[in-house]
């Protein structure tokens, strides 16, 4: 993808200013993104098109009798005051993880390595200041608005009463979030997407975790291992601005869990963007022993059979992992030419949370393939999908808005939703779909339960004409 080069004069630096990078702003984004600068009251002071000056104010956490310990702070307010600086001449697009937005048309900034002197110990606030160089400044807009990635490094420096305390050179990368993605020209996967694949799969675990509510329980411990710390920890963030989120997670893990408990003498679990779903090791058992087919890109299973492989205690399950990027893939060959997978057993097909993160003709080449699989008469698929009006913002009721901004906090918009999902997927190879919203399930009238359906369907008659003919 190549960003316009001229996208940074469609807006002037006022309504830049005033809607994307002033200070009051900034901080309050960067406070709620990052914490700990809120505990530290860190602030940002001034921002200037390639400038920015924040200021860490002495404080009883950095502070004992013996003196200031401000190190640590000072390297991670360098880090944002160098980082705001160079977002300002990337007029116009909104930072991924900051700002609302979409992968579309977003920045990704991160730090890649830092070198800081310090000149003197201080006893005072202290100011940050960072002035790009105008060169450097033409350079960063020319790749960047070109479609190029930017590598930059940075000067930071940190005053306290007219006297330099510390000084910092803060080496930047910054590119399109859309090139993050892998493509068939350019498969390899970065090391910023790869990790927020990884937390995405340890939130969700988290999550499941906390399975304890409502009436639905299940056996907990395989999730709490495999969200670990940081998923528990991005779980307990995540409830603070998404509450829904929570219950929403609790109410389709109890739901594929009752589908799949409803095919009698289940053969085959297919899941699709399996992730840390730790599923086959939950039910395995209760289910008859069926073959688990996981599939994910290659860099979300080798994290996940890391994950496994460090449990304690764990089962003896038949896995069968399968790598696969659901954009350039086909899912029915990918599965039938498995040695170990047959179309003609009973199968579900499970495809969690992932239909709102791909467009239309995306999810109907995905799920055609996927039907193309299963011909058994006892073959199901599930998925769940939200509706149009979450996508297109038409729902009118606060609590489906504020459930929504919720989401763009996450940096997680979705960009598919359906309000018949029934007649869509019968064009798809699909038929008898029944649809549940989650607010059934769980007896809620938040009107944001609503608008997410769980969608179970059977094979298409065809396909079970044709197992009746074979067998």
């Amino acid at each position: 993808m190549v960003v316009s080069q001229f996208q940074d004069q469609a807006i002037s630096w006022e309504e830049d200013y005033n809607t994307r990078v002033n200070p009051t702003l900034m901080t309050r984004l960067l406070h709620n993104a990052i914490p700990v600068l809120k505990s530290v009251d860190w602030h940002i002071k001034e921002v200037q098109e390639g400038v920015c000056v924040s200021e860490l104010p002495l404080c009883v956490a950095s502070t004992n009798q013996h003196g200031t310990h401000q190190a640590a702070l000072i390297s991670l307010s360098a880090d944002y005051t160098g980082g705001l600086a160079l977002a300002t001449l990337l007029r116009g697009v909104p930072l991924a993880g900051i700002h609302r937005c979409r992968n579309e048309d977003s920045a990704s900034l991160w730090l890649a390595a830092m070198d800081v002197k310090y000149r003197n110990p201080s006893t005072g606030h202290l100011k940050a200041s960072c002035v790009v160089p105008e060169e450097t400044a033409r350079m960063v807009k020319q790749r960047y608005f070109a479609g190029k990635r930017v590598l930059v490094t940075l000067p930071v420096k940190f005053t306290s009463q007219g006297e330099v305390i510390a000084e910092a050179e803060m080496k930047y990368f910054a590119q399109p979030s859309i090139q993050l993605h892998p493509t068939k020209q350019q498969p390899r996967i970065s090391p910023l997407y790869k990790q927020k694949l990884k937390a995405s799969a340890r939130m969700i675990a988290g999550l499941r975790a906390s399975f304890d509510d409502r009436g639905m329980r299940l056996d907990v411990g395989h999730e709490r291992e495999a969200a670990g710390p940081h998923g528990e920890l991005l779980a307990k963030r995540l409830h603070g601005v998404l509450p829904q989120l929570q219950d929403m997670v609790k109410a389709r893990t109890a739901h594929i869990d009752q589908t799949l408990q409803s095919v009698p003498d289940l053969k085959q679990v297919v899941i699709l963007g399996v992730g840390l779903d730790m599923r086959p090791f939950r039910m395995s058992e209760e289910l008859g022993n069926p073959t688990f087919f996981e599939l994910d890109l290659p860099e979300m299973l080798e994290e996940r059979n890391r994950v496994i492989s460090q449990m304690q205690d764990r089962p003896t399950i038949n896995r069968r992992t399968i790598a696969a990027d659901f954009k350039t893939d086909d899912i029915a060959d990918l599965l039938l030419q498995h040695p170990d997978y047959s179309p003609t057993l009973p199968t579900v097909v499970v495809f969690e949370g992932c239909s709102m993160y791909f467009a239309a003709e995306e999810n109907r080449e995905i799920l055609t393939a996927t039907s193309k699989a299963i011909q058994h008469p006892s073959s199901r698929l599930w998925c769940d999908i939200v509706t149009e009006g979450v996508v297109n913002g038409t729902s009118q009721h606060p609590e489906i808005d504020s459930f929504l901004e919720g989401m763009e906090e996450l940096g997680e918009r979705f960009i598919f939703g359906c309000d018949q999902p029934d007649s869509f997927l019968q064009d798809c190879g699909f038929e008898d779909s029944r649809a549940t919203t989650a607010g059934d399930f769980l007896g809620t009238s938040d009107r944001s339960f609503s608008t997410y359906q769980f969608v179970v369907s059977n094979a298409r008659s065809l396909n079970k004409n044709l197992t009746q003919a074979v067998c």
